[in-house]
């Protein structure tokens, strides 16, 4: 009998978002289950997405997840979720409305920006 790992109990779900591997190149993927502590990420091809990156979950940012890889298939990805971040401690799998969702303003932008460029 295998043992159990996960710290959260996950759930199965089909959710659209992006990963943000670069500052400019986002890439479409497929959240199949989510927990508090991570998720599994179904992607075109795992060995494109970098060990570290931002998980956007809304199409303007608003929603997101810093993850770290913890296992990689072909084309799906166990990560984990950053908690060292003050914003992941409020962030949510989706925002209730877009319209309810402020834009990502420019300091949130860059933060992204250089999120990226040290990993």
């Amino acid at each position: 009998m295998i043992k159990e790992k996960r710290q959260a109990r996950r759930q199965p779900l089909r959710y659209t978002a992006w990963v943000a591997a670069t500052a400019e190149q986002r890439l479409g993927c497929v959240v199949s289950d989510v927990s508090d502590t991570g998720a599994r990420i179904d992607v075109q091809d795992s060995t494109t997405i970098p060990d570290h990156f931002v998980l956007m979950l809304s199409s303007n940012g608003a929603a997101r997840r810093f993850c770290r890889v913890v296992w990689r298939k072909p084309t799906q990805m166990g990560v984990k979720f950053e908690r060292s971040l003050a914003d992941a401690a409020n962030a949510t799998l989706a925002p209730e409305s877009d319209d309810e969702v402020p834009a990502p303003d420019a300091a949130a932008a860059q933060a992204i920006a250089e999120q990226a460029e040290t990993e």
